[in-house]
């Protein structure tokens, strides 16, 4: 964490958001920031609202009341390709790849809506071998031959051909050995480097605090605690509040 990114205005800010499915309300008041160059963690448990939180913010679940707004810019409305072409990329939960394609080919699908020249593909998805050197080692292999943990790198590889300058991530963790857990954090950790804002939604609370600058709880789809990871001392803060111990947000 760079004082540059503490003191940045918020690439996505989010005020007292509402959503659900039809009129079924799940979320009932999340609010959370997102800096360049900086991880915002949202932890919480199954059913917690999570990953309808991320639907709203990428789009795919409406919005029925609070604020949106992503580089200052009010998007509750924007359609979900055109937040994509703004520069917000989802990697969903669940390795969701090509697993026919080639890794090559899963990576250059990912820029297909970029416009961009051979020449300039060629170096993005060097770029993406730097960060992932597996992908590199396993470029002409069919992503159906990769392990759990090298599919969630090729999925965010993927994301990231987009040049996005936000990227949610939702739940990289799931079904991943805990030495594997480690190495994908670490990967996602280093991007931070690349300026881009990470929202990373995760029930992995000590493997997603270790590389968090901003810590979200949400219980019930209500923010109950939102704390700068410097601050929080005691691990067992974040706990309490994950298993429903602690009802007020700061």
């Amino acid at each position: 964490m760079t004082d540059a990114a503490t003191t940045a205005a918020p690439l996505l800010e989010v005020r007292g958001l509402e959503t659900g499915y039809g009129d079924l309300k799940v979320v009932r008041d999340v609010s959370l920031q997102v800096r360049p160059g900086e991880i915002t963690v949202l932890l919480g448990r199954n059913g917690a609202g999570k990953t309808t939180t991320l639907r709203a913010l990428t789009g795919l679940n409406k919005v029925f009341a609070g604020e949106v707004r992503y580089e200052g810019a009010d998007i509750a409305k924007t359609s979900p390709h055109r937040r994509v072409a703004g520069g917000i990329a989802y990697v969903q939960e669940g390795k969701r790849v090509f697993r026919s394609q080639t890794v090559e080919q899963n990576l250059l699908l990912g820029a297909y809506s970029g416009g961009r020249r051979r020449s300039r593909l060629k170096q993005d998805v060097e770029r993406i071998y730097e960060t992932f050197p597996v992908l590199g080692d396993k470029r002409k292999l069919p992503a159906s031959s990769m392990s759990g943990g090298q599919q969630q790198m090729l999925a965010i590889g993927q994301a990231l051909m987009a040049q996005p300058k936000l990227l949610f991530l939702d739940e990289p963790s799931g079904g991943l050995a805990p030495v594997i857990v480690r190495e994908v954090m670490q990967r996602v950790h280093e991007l931070k480097a690349t300026g881009i804002g990470i929202l990373l939604v995760e029930q992995a609370v000590e493997a997603s605090f270790a590389v968090a600058d901003h810590v979200v709880v949400l219980d019930t789809g209500r923010t109950v605690l939102s704390e700068r990871a410097s601050e929080v001392i005691d691990l067992t803060v974040l706990q309490n509040a994950y298993f429903g111990k602690e009802r007020s947000a700061n």
